[in-house]
């Protein structure tokens, strides 16, 4: 019995320290990887959006503002609402959320309307994501518009 269960043990263990790959379509299927409760010490995201406003930026993480919960996660790259480039990306058991920004401009986009993969493991997530003719507003002009977002981050806790 004790075998059977030292057995068991150790197949959950080597389970747990396997990196998680998901595409858009497993999100859209449910297969939407849970990320531990942690905080974050470091990470970048390297974020081009072309369209009605572009960025082409490499952004650190804001630490104070990323985190995991154990079901949510928020991944703050700048800070929200500034002048500056910023994104945020939201992991919850049913989609990938990204929200890009610069100023006034901003631009969001959910997990079906974007390809790409997540790994998540003890200590790190790592993403790549496209995003094709997601819906912009910039409330100054008052003018919608399309853009194409990609995104490449890590977060590392």
């Amino acid at each position: 019995m004790r075998q059977s269960l030292f057995k068991l043990c150790s197949a959950a263990v080597a389970l747990a320290a396997v990196a998680i790959s998901i595409s858009a379509a497993d999100q859209r299927a449910g297969k939407i990887p849970v990320i531990s409760a942690r905080s974050y010490v470091s990470g970048s995201a390297q974020v081009t959006v072309t369209g009605s406003f572009q960025i082409n930026e490499d952004i650190a993480i804001n630490k104070q503002a990323s985190f995991s919960d154990g079901e949510m996660t928020w991944l703050q790259y700048g800070a929200s609402g500034s002048e500056a480039a910023n994104l945020l990306v939201t992991v919850s058991p049913d989609e990938v959320g990204v929200n890009v920004g610069r100023g006034k401009q901003t631009a969001t986009a959910g997990g079906e309307g974007c390809t790409g993969n997540m790994d998540v493991t003890g200590n790190s997530v790592s993403a790549h994501y496209k995003c094709l003719n997601v819906t912009s507003y910039d409330p100054r002009s008052g003018q919608m518009g399309k853009v194409n977002i990609e995104i490449h981050l890590t977060a590392k806790s």
